[in-house]
């Protein structure tokens, strides 16, 4: 058993990312499984404990000798005691819920728990589109927006383990009141639901836009990835939401710019997948009309490089941070 890896889990609103990693950030076997939001909690943590069985079995047969396990979640986590805090907006069913002690009951193995786009943000700094720059904000696109920030080499997660959270950077003071009590924040008018909101509301007096045929006639079933195609074929209610989108982050992100001076940003989640070269373009334009140009001369905004993997192989690393380590007990 000379080999040691790492399993990595990432806790989506919808489903549960799991892999087994090398320390390089090979991928030796992953799987995906419906989370607590479509199965409840307890059928969410009874499929969290089966990807992690599945791995271990995979790991026993393969002679592979586990390290710990890693855990990404939507929300801010108390580091040291692995928990959750406050309500996670996408799966209230974790509230205050301690994930570290509950996984400890049934395996015997280091257990680290963290933000999902921070262990996002580790993933693509350490293997993916940030590797080899020292200062990067890395943004997750999905059902909502999440943030990880990469200083001088290192992982910050502020002095309460709250930041970063520019989805929830206001661009609007007096704008939609946003689940987190705020009103006017980035992700009520960029994130995936707030897109398909506008589309809907667009086609409403545009029934000749070929969303209607990418959607087979229900509207319910219009995904981003029909957007973006759309917007490829030249569809105008796909191309105004898409720019529109892409100013409300570029307004957003432009602010990130000014305080943190990042080398790159990455663009990641479910959305990015989706998107084409034209919707990073309309970023990166928003962002130099708003920003310093000392800060955005040399800046570079790229796409995700890990796709759907950097949330676990992010959370299979975590237990190679010292600084997680020297919290964790």
């Amino acid at each position: 058993m000379k080999n040691k890896f790492n399993i990595g889990v990432d806790i989506g609103g919808t489903n549960i990312k799991y892999g087994m990693v090398s320390s390089s950030g090979r991928i030796l076997a992953c799987g995906i499984i419906p989370s607590c939001k479509t199965s409840g909690k307890k059928g969410g943590l009874r499929n969290l404990r089966k990807g992690i069985d599945s791995l271990l079995v995979s790991a026993k047969q393969s002679k592979f000798k586990i390290n710990s396990i890693g855990i990404g979640v939507p929300g801010t986590v108390d580091l040291p005691k692995g928990r959750i805090i406050g309500i996670p907006p996408n799966l209230p069913f974790l509230a205050d819920f301690s994930l570290r002690k509950y996984l400890r009951r049934f395996y015997p193995y280091p257990i680290y728990v963290d933000n999902d786009a921070n262990v996002m943000a580790l993933a693509e700094y350490k293997f993916g589109a940030a590797k080899g720059y020292k200062n990067c904000i890395c943004i997750t696109l999905g059902t909502g927006i999440g943030s990880g920030v990469i200083l001088e080499g290192k992982l910050f997660r502020g002095s309460s383990f709250v930041g970063p959270e520019f989805g929830h950077t206001s661009i609007y003071f007096s704008g939609i009141k946003c689940h987190c009590g705020n009103y006017g924040c980035v992700e009520m008018y960029a994130s995936e639901p707030a897109m398909i909101k506008r589309a809907k509301e667009l086609l409403k007096k545009n029934r000749g836009s070929i969303l209607y045929q990418l959607s087979q006639g229900d509207l319910n079933r219009l995904k981003t990835k029909d957007l973006f195609l759309a917007e490829k074929l030249k569809d105008k209610v796909a191309q105004k939401v898409i720019q529109e989108t892409a100013c409300y982050l570029g307004t957003a992100l432009s602010n990130a710019v000014n305080l943190i001076n990042p080398e790159i940003m990455v663009v990641g989640g479910g959305v990015a997948l989706s998107a084409g070269v034209n919707f990073f373009k309309m970023i990166e334009k928003e962002i130099k009309t708003r920003a310093f140009p000392s800060a955005t001369k040399n800046l570079k905004i790229v796409k995700a490089k890990l796709g759907n993997d950097a949330g676990f192989i992010g959370a299979s690393i975590l237990g190679g941070e010292l600084e997680v380590k020297r919290m964790s007990f």
